[in-house]
């Protein structure tokens, strides 16, 4: 569409052609299917089928060079593509949508400015505004005069009020056009991106397989980084001083690092905005939601420790009598870390104590449930990981609900695991002695 499309705003906040990106998305899910058959007709040549002798072993041999390959990674490319382009699809129409009821009221908010400028030039050529300054002899004269001009003032300021007013409600549509018109240009960069890397498959340069791993790790580095947090959480509980409060260190360091990878993808930024500004409360909006906060729960330990740390070293320092130096003062705030990161590691979880009252034994039952929580939580973590890197255990049917999955995942192992460590180290920092 054009700017023409919506007179009344001047420009087009939304655009694109719908019609046309319907095209081209039904092309290449065609595409997709001819790919797709192509490759199942030369896997079942491959496979052996009723064809033999030596010319289908020659054939055969041709066939175990790289087009199979070429042809399952052109139509995976192929259909995120033409996934990318429906769903993009729906959202310009959405868009186009709220960029023709903008231009609707922006065309009623012009004519209130006409109609108000109208009443405006009427009442600035009311002859009664000419009264203003003359000479009556006559009392009687005088106040009707006074009178006449008085009402002729007010219909003027009133009708200039209503010009400004309407030319502010103007305004006020043509700037919500162009916050839709950002909104659609970085959604529309966004999904651009999606398209660019649906291509990586099309024209493949194998690369090595350090280039490989590495790609890989990139892909699945939330994955990967709360996995760690979760098996370093659950080793923590088996492992005494020195080992256990380091890696609890360990664990919430890893939290940290997943919290910023999670936040630094755009889609979850988007999937986060959009639930709490435009309330679609759906299932990825859920899952990122829980990664948060469980990831954030998972920090508490060493942001404690950091923080008990700092605290001591710095009143350790106002008591002394002598200046410290930097190098001092660090040590200082290290060892009392180190001190409290044990404290947090020995403590019980008060939720847990709670629980486990009245149990035989209170401290063996309390023991098992933090380990088959935070187990569980490792566990599920790192299937996670490895269905991302060995596709024969994946499950189709947990796949078809895998953001669901992760979603609950985190609620109820991730963050419960998190959220037991979290209490220990609230109880050190708020109830015990520096």
């Amino acid at each position: 569409m054009t700017a023409n499309s919506y007179p009344s705003l001047g420009f087009d906040p939304a655009p694109g052609s719908v019609s046309v990106v319907s095209e081209l998305t039904s092309r290449l899910q065609k595409s997709a299917q001819t790919i797709s058959d192509a490759h199942k007709m030369i896997e079942n040549l491959r496979s052996g089928g009723d064809w033999e002798g030596d010319a289908a072993v020659a054939f055969r041999e041709q066939l175990d060079g790289a087009l199979p390959t070429n042809l399952k990674n052109a139509h995976s490319s192929i259909t995120r593509a033409a996934t990318a382009l429906a769903d993009w699809q729906k959202a310009l129409d959405g868009y186009q949508q709220r960029a023709r009821a903008l231009d609707s009221d922006a065309k009623d908010a012009k004519g209130r400015i006409g109609t108000a400028e109208g009443q405006e030039k009427t009442a600035s050529a009311n002859p009664d505004l000419k009264l203003a300054g003359k000479t009556f002899t006559d009392d009687a004269e005088l106040k009707n005069a006074q009178a006449r001009l008085d009402r002729a003032t007010e219909e003027l300021t009133k009708a200039r009020e209503a010009v400004t007013n309407a030319r502010t409600a103007y305004n006020d549509v043509v700037r919500k056009a162009q916050e839709l018109q950002e909104e659609h240009g970085t959604d529309a960069r966004g999904r651009a991106r999606v398209l660019r890397d649906s291509t990586d498959k099309l024209a493949p340069e194998e690369p090595n397989w350090f280039e490989k791993a590495m790609d890989w790790v990139g892909d699945n580095l939330t994955d990967i980084l709360g996995t760690i947090a979760a098996i370093a959480g659950l080793a923590a509980l088996f492992f005494a001083v020195p080992v256990g409060p380091i890696l609890l260190l360990v664990a919430a360091a890893a939290s940290a690092a997943t919290l910023i990878s999670r936040l630094s993808d755009p889609v979850v930024r988007a999937s986060l905005k959009d639930g709490f500004t435009k309330g679609e409360f759906d299932a990825d909006f859920w899952s990122n939601a829980v990664g948060v906060v469980g990831d954030t729960l998972g920090m508490v330990p060493g942001v404690g420790a950091v923080a008990r740390g700092v605290n001591g070293a710095a009143r350790s320092a106002s008591a002394g009598a002598e200046a410290l130096t930097l190098g001092e003062r660090l040590s200082s705030a290290g060892g009392k870390t180190w001190l409290a990161a044990q404290r947090i590691h020995a403590a019980e979880n008060p939720l847990t104590t709670w629980l486990v009252k009245g149990a035989a034994d209170p401290s063996s039952a309390a023991k098992i449930i933090d380990v088959s929580v935070s187990g569980a939580g490792a566990l599920t973590g790192t299937y996670g990981v490895a269905k991302n890197l060995w596709d024969e255990i994946k499950n189709p049917a947990a796949e078809n609900a895998a953001t669901g999955a992760d979603g609950v995942r985190a609620g109820s192992f991730d963050g419960a695991g998190h959220g037991a460590t979290a209490l220990k180290t609230l109880k050190i920092l708020f109830g015990a002695t520096h």
